[in-house]
This record gives structure tokens, C-alpha cells and sequence, in this order.
């Protein structure tokens, strides 16, 4: 825990505050030091809600914000208030913004960033679009943004670990509870190689209204923000909304009329939404330069494909390396254009 949280600002966010609650309070009794003493109807008075006062006062020593805070230094989790000077100046432009940031990870996150946001049931073709642009834009020097969520989420985080990019990912839930259960490790791999970030406390459970509060730290922390598959209704949309209220550049991956995944980002398109059709143009809107170089020249997994056509288990028994390294350096291999992934998830030499 950061030693510059006051107590009574760490039981405000225990209690669910945000950032404007702290505001007001401040306004009606001074800097963090006493709140606590006041009374309900001081609380009331100075704006706050009565459940979020009564959670408050409740605990007049603060036991559940110790708590918090030797839980999260046990797990080597950081506390920023929202009043310290790394703080992202971005989120201050929030509507709501968080009172505290719960980091694990490289703090501050490096910038620029790209968002890449989309549709949890992501279809192969939206899967692979997100590999490559995602892997070009890490290949260039740029830190993806993402949601941790299943389809595109962990398409793109995928792409910035094979890139050995900045992956930083921004949890719908406390950064003690890993969620979808099946991306435990994912999380971890994030937490070392990147960073992971929340504004809940560490065992908040996520639910239908923790999502979109996570959207909108997605969206600030993105100078840009790629939509790849997203429905009607897709949470990304959300996302993109909120990086349009802060002057982000939003981007789309156009795709078939037909298919339900791709009728949001098609409706961003026709709304306004830069469309991206290959990596050039991604790159080109985000003025950047494509990455050169002979990285991999001599890699021998591309020395044990050779020529042939092979599944990555063969590959796997040939290098006698686990299947699971072998797929992921196959993944990166394919986001350089060094291998083409082939008809029965057989991988060829370019």
C-alpha cells in the first residue's frame, strides 16, 4: 500500500467511494484526518449517500481498510490515490472517477496505448484480425490496453505477451479474484510481464454493473481504441462512447453484413468510426512505423517446419518442447508474417 492514502480516504474506497465523494468531503470538513469523527447527518450534509456514509462510520477504527491494505502488500498490490503524482491525469476527466487504483505490475503504465475491445464470443475471423493489428501495433512500440474477458480481450493480450509488448489489463473485479476463471494464469503472466488494474477492492466479485465502470478506465487509458466484433449490443460499444466523450480516436474492424458480431462495429462505422481494413492502415492512423528487422531469422521452430505442413504437437515432438510453448511461438511467428496458419490449425513456413 502506498503510505500516502490517509485512512480515512482508504475506508472511503472500502466502503465503494469514488472520487468526487472524496471532493466533497474534503469541501465540507477539510483534508482526510477526522472525517470519521463526524456525524451521519455532517456525511449527509456534505452530499454523501447514507449507505455509503453508514458503511463509513460504521467502522469508526477502519479494520476493513487494514485489512485491505495488508491483503493487497501481502500480494504485492498497490494502492494510488488519485491525489499522487502518478496518478493518470486522464482519469481525473472521468465521470466518476476512481478514488483508488489497485495496480499490480509496471506503475505508471507506459504510453502511447492502443485499446482493443470486442466481442467475448469472437468468431476466427475476429480472433485473427485482432492477432495481427494488435501484434503490428506491439511490434511498433505501443502498450494494448484490454479487458481480460474471453474472444478479443485475450486475443490481444496474447498478441502484446508474443510481442513482447506492455500488456495491460483492466479488471471488472478485484485484482484477487480471477475472473473468467480460466485466464487465472493469463492474469498472472499480465501481472509480471505488464500491468493489472483495478479500481475495486481485492475480493469484489464482478457483476453486471462492474463491467462498464471497467470500460471506461479501458477507454481513458487508450489513446486509441480499436473495436474488433462487437453486436448491437456490446459492451465495447459502451467503451467507445466513453472514449468519444474524451476526445480518443475510435476505430473499427469492418465485417460481414451478415453476422451478428459485427453489426456494432459495422453501426461505428457508418457512425464516424475510422475504419481499419489491414495493418497499414492502423499503422498510419496511429503514425507509426512498422517495425524491421531479422528477429526469429535463425528460429528453430521455423528450421523444424522447413517446408512441410505440420500441426503444432508434431512440432511440439520434433523440438521436444510442451505444446503449450510451441503454439504461442507459433502465434507470434504468425503475427510477423514469418508462418501462415493453414486448413486443421496446420502451420506453413512463408
Amino acid at each position: 500500500m502506498s503510505s500516502l492514502i490517509p485512512m480515512d480516504v482508504l475506508c472511503l474506497h472500502v466502503a465503494g467511494g469514488t472520487a468526487d465523494e472524496c471532493t466533497k468531503l474534503v469541501r465540507a470538513f477539510g483534508s482526510p484526518g477526522r472525517w470519521r469523527e463526524r456525524s451521519p447527518d455532517d456525511w449527509r450534509k456534505a452530499g454523501l449517500p447514507d449507505p455509503r456514509a453508514r458503511l463509513v462510520l460504521s467502522d469508526p477504527e477502519g479494520r476493513a481498510a487494514q485489512a485491505e491494505a495488508a491483503a493487497c502488500l501481502e500480494r504485492g498490490i498497490r494502492l494510488v490515490w488519485c491525489e499522487e503524482a502518478d496518478f493518470p491525469p486522464v482519469l481525473h476527466r472521468l465521470p466518476q472517477p476512481p478514488l483508488v487504483l489497485a495496480v499490480r505490475g509496471r506503475w505508471p503504465p507506459p504510453e502511447p496505448a492502443l485499446g482493443v475491445v470486442g466481442s467475448r464470443a469472437a468468431t476466427p475471423y475476429g480472433l485473427n484480425a485482432t492477432r495481427r493489428l494488435a501484434g503490428a501495433a506491439a511490434r511498433a512500440g505501443v502498450a494494448l490496453v484490454s479487458g481480460l474477458a474471453r474472444g478479443i480481450d485475450r486475443a490481444a493480450h496474447d498478441a502484446a505477451l508474443a510481442e513482447g509488448a506492455c500488456p495491460i489489463a483492466v479488471l471488472g473485479n478485484g485484482l484477487g479474484v480471477p475472473y473468467p476463471p480460466e485466464h487465472a494464469q493469463l492474469q498472472e503472466t499480465i501481472a509480471q510481464a505488464g500491468t493489472l488494474i483495478s479500481e475495486f477492492t481485492l475480493w469484489d466479485p464482478p457483476s453486471h454493473w462492474t463491467f462498464p465502470r471497467r470500460n471506461r478506465l479501458i477507454a481513458a487509458l487508450a489513446r486509441w481504441l480499436l473495436v474488433v466484433e462487437a453486436s448491437s449490443k456490446s459492451g465495447a460499444l459502451i467503451t467507445a462512447r466513453h472514449a468519444l466523450e474524451l476526445d480518443h480516436t475510435v476505430l473499427a474492424v469492418p465485417g460481414p453484413i451478415d453476422s451478428a458480431t459485427s453489426q456494432g462495429t459495422n453501426r461505428l462505422i457508418a457512425d464516424g468510426a475510422q475504419p481499419i481494413l489491414d495493418v497499414d492502415d492502423l499503422l498510419l492512423t496511429m503514425n507509426l512505423t512498422p517495425a524491421t528487422g531479422t528477429r526469429g531469422a535463425h528460429d528453430p521452430l521455423l528450421a523444424a517446419l522447413g517446408s512441410a505442413v505440420l500441426p503444432p504437437d508434431e512440432l511440439a515432438r520434433r523440438l521436444m518442447r510442451p505444446v503449450s510453448e510451441v503454439r504461442a511461438a507459433l502465434v507470434a511467428l504468425e503475427l510477423q508474417g514469418r508462418v501462415l496458419r493453414v486448413a486443421g490449425g496446420r502451420y506453413a513456413a512463408r
